[in-house]
This record gives C-alpha cells, sequence and structure tokens, in this order.
C-alpha cells in the first residue's frame, strides 16, 4: 500500500509541482501587470502636477510682477481717502489761525494728465476765464505733449508731478526720483520753452509708499530751488472714477471755510469725465462769492502734507 502511494506521488509529484509554478507565474504576471499600471497612472499624474506646478509658477510670476504696481496704487487711494476724513494739513481749527468765511484764494489744480480730458478742461477755463495748475506726468504720446505747450501758451500754471508716476520707481532711491524729476523737467522746458512752477509728489509728500524718508525727496527740490505742493481740498475722483458730478461739486466746496488759502485736488485723466461735468458748478460758486482763482506762484502759501516732525 505505501509502495503504491509512493507510486501515486512519484507519478503525479512532478505533474502538481509544475502546476503550482504555472499557478504561481501567472499570479504573478498578473500583479506585475497590475503594478506596472499603477506605475503609469502614478507618472501620469505626476506628468499632470508637472504641468499645473509649471502653470501656476508663470501665474505666480505674472502676479508677482504686477503686485508692486498695484500695492502702489492701493496706497495712492488709501493715501487720499484718509485725507479726506482728516481735513488734511492747511485745517485752519489745527494751526490755530482763526476761521475764514471764504478763502482769499482758490488753486484749482489737476494732477496725473495730460489726457483727452485736459483740453476740455482747458476749454471750460477759457470759458470762464480763470486759470488753473496742472500736475503733469510724462508721455511718448505727441498729440498730449502738445498739451504742455496749450497749457503755458494760455496762461495757466506748468506744474511736474514726476514722469512715470510709478511708486516702486520714483521712491526707490534718491538717485531714481533725481533721475525722474531731471526727464520730466527736461521734457517740459523742452517742450515749452518754461520750467515748470511747482512739483507735487506722486500721492502727495505724506504718502505711506516709500520706504525712504520723504524728507531725503524734498532736500533735492530744496537744492534746486524747486517748491513742492499738496492740496487740503480732495474732490474725490481719485478714490472712484465713477464718482458722480454732483458728489465732485459737495466735496469741492464743502470744506472751503476751512483755509486762507484752499488748493483742490482734482484728476484730468481720461476716466474722469465726471470731473468735466463737475467743474463748471465749482467755479461758478467760487466766482459767485468774488473769490480769486489763481495760479501758483512765488506768493502762494506753502500747502504741504509733510512737516519736520514726521
Amino acid at each position: 500500500m505505501r509502495v503504491k502511494r509512493l507510486k501515486q506521488i512519484l507519478l503525479f509529484g512532478p505533474y502538481v509541482m509544475f502546476l503550482a509554478a504555472l499557478i504561481m507565474c501567472i499570479a504573478l504576471f498578473v500583479l506585475v501587470g497590475r503594478q506596472n499600471s499603477r506605475i503609469d497612472a502614478v507618472e501620469e499624474e505626476l506628468d499632470h502636477i508637472s504641468m499645473n506646478q509649471d502653470s501656476l509658477i508663470e501665474e505666480v510670476s505674472s502676479v508677482t510682477s504686477s503686485v508692486d504696481e498695484l500695492g502702489s496704487a492701493v496706497g495712492a487711494i488709501s493715501n487720499e481717502l484718509s485725507l479726506i476724513d482728516i481735513g488734511t494739513f492747511g485745517n485752519a481749527g489745527s494751526k490755530g489761525h482763526a476761521r475764514v468765511a471764504w478763502p482769499q484764494k482758490v488753486y484749482l489744480t489737476f494732477d496725473d494728465g495730460p489726457s483727452s480730458n485736459t483740453a476740455a478742461i482747458l476749454d471750460i477755463l477759457d470759458e470762464y476765464g480763470v486759470k488753473g495748475n496742472f500736475f503733469v506726468v510724462g508721455t511718448e504720446n505727441e498729440q498730449l505733449r502738445e498739451m504742455y505747450k496749450r497749457i503755458v501758451d494760455e496762461g495757466h500754471g506748468l506744474c511736474a508731478h514726476s514722469y512715470s508716476h510709478k511708486y516702486s520707481e520714483v521712491y526707490s532711491s534718491v538717485e531714481a526720483f533725481t533721475e525722474d524729476l531731471d526727464r520730466i523737467y527736461n521734457l517740459l522746458y523742452e517742450t515749452t520753452g518754461t520750467e515748470p512752477v511747482a512739483y507735487r509728489f506722486p500721492g502727495g509728500s505724506s504718502n505711506s509708499i516709500s520706504r525712504i524718508p520723504m524728507s531725503e525727496f524734498i532736500n533735492v527740490l530744496d537744492r534746486r530751488g524747486i517748491r513742492y505742493f499738496d492740496w487740503n481740498i480732495v474732490a474725490g475722483d481719485a478714490v472712484n472714477p465713477m464718482l458722480s458730478a454732483d458728489r465732485i461739486v459737495e466735496n469741492s466746496l464743502c470744506d472751503l471755510s476751512e483755509y486762507e488759502e484752499a488748493m483742490i485736488l482734482f484728476h484730468d485723466l481720461s476716466n474722469k469725465t465726471s470731473t468735466v461735468e463737475a467743474l463748471p458748478q465749482i467755479i461758478e460758486a467760487i466766482q459767485a462769492n468774488d473769490i480769486p482763482i489763481c495760479v501758483i506762484d512765488d506768493t502762494t502759501m506753502a500747502i504741504q502734507h509733510y512737516s519736520k516732525t514726521n
């Protein structure tokens, strides 16, 4: 009996072992196939992640490149918003001067031009027989450069407001500020034959953008005998381009009695159409009270936000 079983084992054993080995091979083949499929899936996912990463890097780079200018713009708007609330630095009560019923002089100042609206503003000023003060920036547009000459020819105040108006460039260093200053002054002189009568810092002398103390830039102006001016009344057109003409009129006139000399901040960029619409009402209200509307000159009060204690 044992011999018979041994013969069966010897006879069928190799077949059983072969079958077991075959089953193991098939199982291994299946497992390897599944693993290869998983590896392919992982590689595909890695490729997808890599593509997304490259796209994300490009997007981050694009966003980063504009963050500086966006931060500058936001800072400028925040600065002007704060000035609306605090009444600015020429406030008679804060300086201990007596309040006046109406200012002795009003200065209409227009920042950031020239643009397509500059001509419209000049037409309105001519219609009412008054003069304005244009704090202009640099432009490569030859037609807009003609506005520099028209401003001078019609007796308005041509003033500088930097060439680039890019905070990150203008305030990056004293050398960069000086280079920008030279560039705008040279352009205006070459175009009009006259130098600007004054300068206004982008964002004002109290801006919160510059990491360098504003006193260093003011010293550059002082060494050259250049006066700078800020403002003590904000029309509000910089904060909201869609601000209604009625609101601009209200902002421009409601605090006039606070100042001995009032300097109103407007903007003559191409999107400031409501400023153009509001201007005739503002001029008519000022003229109705017999207040002179003046060009900045040597007798103009130093309306400046920066103080030595800053």
